[in-house]
């Protein structure tokens, strides 16, 4: 199975595959030597599904290719957002020790779920 057919049994929105074959082979091209490239746009095609199950409201996979869509910043989850919203606290009540500005959300992440962890 060629790389490009892993990328269309994956797309949910199978139309136009000769320019979907045409755009994969750009951005292959463009990204050359890049050994995740792959990876990264099936990743980001199983977050998108998840956020939009509905093939009919996708871009065609050229056009979605074209645009480098695998570049699209995934949203926080509920979980996530709750975590930011707990950092922010967090980061106001502590403004004035300087570590505190140093330490990153996903740090702070980090730090949260490995004390539930132990608890």
């Amino acid at each position: 199975m060629t790389e490009f057919d892993k990328f269309w049994q994956q797309f949910p929105r199978r139309e136009k595959k000769q320019a979907a074959r045409d755009a994969f082979a750009w951005a292959m091209k463009k990204h050359n030597g890049d050994g995740q490239l792959l990876a990264r746009i099936l990743d980001t095609i199983g977050w998108q599904l998840v956020m939009q199950p509905e093939p009919r409201y996708w871009q065609m996979a050229d056009k979605w290719l074209l645009g480098m869509r695998w570049e699209d910043e995934r949203p926080l989850t509920a979980e996530e957002q709750a975590e930011m919203v707990q950092f922010n606290a967090w980061r106001k009540a502590n403004a004035n020790d300087p570590v505190t500005n140093t330490i990153t959300f996903d740090v702070f992440r980090r730090f949260q779920r490995d004390q539930r962890r132990r608890a």
